[in-house]
């Protein structure tokens, strides 16, 4: 009867604590005094968080929306305390971007303490914040940063698309085994801001020909595009719609005005890392005489009713040249 009840007890608590993550506000000290992470907050309770643990910056991570009700509540929490509020922009499904990255270890650097670090459900992106927050301090260690990206929290990166945080810290762990060196801050601190590569986003595009951009109004043309992949991933270009990275161009008037859109490389290839490839972008006759500029990203496109990611997004550098049509 006594195991029966300690059982019992322990499973109560165990159904209570996964509401409160789940369903409820995910409220956890990161460092004590210093760092706590939580769910998004009501303006009441966010209110309420901020008095107990004299918060003096709160980093949201979903983003600037000034928009919706719950980033409203965020400003005028913050703003009635007199504390500062940082914004930064990860998905949960995405690789987190370089820039992005390198901003955060930035707000942590310079911002004021103790802080308070949210996304929407408090599991992943927090999660992901609330590790790199940990390498970054005196004394800390990797197995220390993964913990935040726990079940206890509501993470579960062994499923579903937000495995891709857990890539972030499985990219570091390589670069110290490859180099047979344990984890410090200024190692960590070196390879976020400089060598960290989301994933296969990053790429060098060049045009190879022609020379000048310069074409006869009212008839059609095209650009031959060199892609390099300067990625630690390969790239999978596949046929049709069926997936995979294509090149997407836009051509536009100088007024801003889109005068057309087109896709190239939509056919079986892999490029691996420092490979480069050939792209050409077709275009129709353009009727329009004067100066255009043509903008190119490579794509990753995803299944169906998922968003494609284009690879600035997680700071690859788009193509950006100027089109004359005489």
């Amino acid at each position: 009867m006594l195991f029966r009840m300690a059982g019992g007890a322990a499973l109560v608590a165990v159904i209570a604590e996964s509401g409160r993550v789940v369903l409820g506000s995910n409220e956890h000290t990161v460092i004590p005094g210093k760092i706590y992470r939580s769910a998004q907050l009501t303006q009441k309770k966010l209110e309420r968080v901020i008095t107990e643990k004299r918060i003096r910056t709160v980093l949201n991570l979903r983003g600037c929306c000034p928009e919706t009700a719950w980033y409203q509540a965020d400003a005028a929490a913050t703003h009635a305390a007199g504390i500062c509020q940082e914004d930064l922009t990860f998905s949960a499904k995405r690789h987190p971007p370089a820039p992005e990255i390198a901003r955060m270890i930035e707000v942590f650097d310079r911002t004021e303490y103790p802080i308070l670090l949210h996304c929407a459900a408090g599991a992943d992106r927090t999660g992901l914040a609330s590790g790199i927050a940990l390498l970054l301090q005196p004394g800390s260690e990797l197995s220390m940063a993964r913990r935040q990206m726990w079940p206890r929290y509501g993470h579960i990166g062994a499923v579903g698309r937000t495995g891709v945080l857990d890539e972030f810290f499985d990219a570091y762990e390589a670069c110290l085994q490859s180099e047979g060196i344990p984890h410090s801050p200024e190692r960590f601190r070196k390879w976020a801001t400089t060598e960290y590569c989301p994933g296969q986003f990053l790429a060098e595009l060049a045009v190879v020909s022609p020379d000048p951009l310069v074409f006869p109004a009212g008839t059609g043309f095209s650009v031959v595009i060199r892609a390099v992949n300067r990625s630690v991933k390969p790239w999978q270009f596949s046929p049709g719609g069926s997936g995979g990275v294509y090149l997407r161009y836009d051509l536009y008037a100088m007024g801003g005005d889109s005068v057309y859109r087109g896709q190239a490389g939509q056919f079986a290839k892999i490029v691996a890392p420092g490979e480069a490839i050939e792209l050409t972008a077709g275009f129709p006759p353009i009727k329009t005489p004067g100066p255009h500029l043509l903008h190119l990203d490579l794509i990753d496109a995803q299944p169906i009713n998922l968003l494609d990611s284009a690879f600035m997004q997680y700071g690859s550098e788009p193509l950006v040249v100027n089109v004359m049509m005489s």
